[in-house]
């Protein structure tokens, strides 16, 4: 089959314009690099403001050691219905044996209230059947 001129100067046209695109990416190194230094710079802040997070964090858990009594979390029940169906597509998803469902359980409500006593009731109503 032979090629018709359009076709040819189509052809030679993507060709100019890949070759013109490749010769560009290789001139722009400066470019390249201004843009890893900034996100080096990002992933730096990101560790430092972590670094911080953890801090804090840590300054917090050792005031709830003092603290003799602490106030209790409320879980409502549209957040109980929410770890329940997270609980069970967990379980479903990634095959948990039952003898972990338990301490999946309290992890979740843990994760939920950043609370160290977590009530047995709500447990046992998110791991029942």
């Amino acid at each position: 089959m032979v090629a018709t001129p359009i076709e040819i100067a189509r052809a030679a046209t993507a060709k100019a314009a890949s070759l013109l695109m490749w010769q560009k990416s290789m001139a722009d190194p400066p470019g390249f690099r201004r843009d890893m230094d900034k996100s080096r710079l990002a992933i730096r802040a990101s560790r430092e403001l972590l670094k911080r997070l953890r801090h804090r964090y840590s300054d917090d858990v050792a005031r709830g050691w003092e603290d003799a009594d602490p106030a209790p979390v409320a879980v409502s029940a549209f957040q109980a219905d929410i770890l329940r169906s997270a609980f069970r597509a967990i379980v479903k998803e990634r095959g948990v044996p039952e003898c972990q469902w338990r301490d999946l359980a309290e992890a979740l409500v843990h994760d939920l209230t950043e609370c160290e006593r977590i009530e047995p009731a709500l447990v046992d109503w998110i791991v029942s059947k």
